[in-house]
């Protein structure tokens, strides 16, 4: 990789920025550090040093909050240099770090005994708390055993099936589990159906953020079917969303889908009527977009 520029062209100080995003990590502000480093990702930063620094922090709050979205930060951080640094050092280095971080989060038995003894608990007891399943759900490691991360989101569902969050995590598991691009698709495409309002066990905010990301995954699909037009249709569905709810989305977060869309509509020839499209129903010039995410 080449070395990276102290300034980019529009004026972001590499140097500046990732030292503070050091410092909020040393003061344990770990979402405030990782939000400086993906701004530097959003801007076209990829030395593997930042990519390994993401990994570090994307670690450690994974560890703290049992989240999967930060393990897959990590674990994308990861492969990004392994797949494409050209520094055999940084390749190795970034091998033995995801290996070790992997058997960080694979629970040890004992973790794994009590998570089977709280979910006969759970059924026994007749819950009739979606969350509770949920968090089970969250809180064990899907590498130990899938069945049972599943077998506690579809408890969740059964008794919230506007539970979005939970149809999300049922998808993913599928997806890149499992390899069930089929019965993932299917999960996704029931979260989908469901408005942010509508799902009353996590806030609005959150349901919107899963929402694009599900539209994600659902575009990622169509694309490797080779199903163009419905890559363009869950671009459509996500991108009411980001307007709809301008003041919590970033467009960083939609970078994927409009790849992926862009993608698609070459495959089509249709880029022409795509900018048409945007432009008319959005209100957004797709050019810019393209070039302020580097896509183009």
């Amino acid at each position: 990789m080449s070395s990276i520029k102290n300034f980019n062209e529009i004026g972001l100080d590499y140097k500046q920025n990732i030292k503070q995003a050091k410092r909020l990590y040393r003061k344990n502000l770990l979402h405030d550090s990782l939000s400086i480093i993906s701004k530097l990702r959003h801007h076209g930063y990829k030395d593997p040093e930042l990519l390994l620094f993401m990994a570090k922090v994307s670690e450690k709050l994974t560890l703290l909050t049992s989240d999967v979205e930060f393990e897959s930060i990590a674990l994308d951080a990861y492969m990004e240099i392994i797949n494409y640094s050209n520094s055999r050092r940084y390749i190795k280095k970034a091998d033995k770090l995801q290996k070790l971080f992997i058997k960080k989060i694979s629970p040890k038995d004992e973790d794994a005994i009590k998570a089977q003894s709280k979910a006969k608990e759970l059924k026994f007891s007749e819950t009739k708390s979606p969350k509770a399943w949920f968090m089970l759900g969250a809180n064990f490691s899907v590498r130990q055993d899938p069945q049972f991360v599943i077998t506690a989101y579809r408890n969740a569902v059964k008794l919230n099936e506007k539970y979005i969050s939970a149809l999300y995590r049922l998808g993913y598991i599928h997806q890149y589990n499992l390899n069930d691009k089929k019965s993932a698709l299917n999960y996704y495409l029931k979260a989908i159906k469901i408005q942010p309002h509508e799902d009353n066990i996590e806030s609005e905010s959150t349901n919107v953020k899963i929402l694009i990301e599900t539209c994600t995954e659902i575009s990622a699909i169509y694309l490797s079917e080779h199903k163009y037009n419905k890559v363009i249709s869950a671009f459509d569905h996500a991108f009411k969303l980001f307007v709809l709810y301008s003041d919590i989305c970033t467009l960083h977060g939609i970078k994927k889908i409009i790849s992926n869309t862009y993608s698609a509509s070459q495959k089509l020839n249709n880029i022409s009527a795509l900018k048409k499209h945007v432009k008319n129903n959005f209100g957004y010039e797709l050019d810019a977009l393209l070039n302020e995410l580097r896509i183009i």
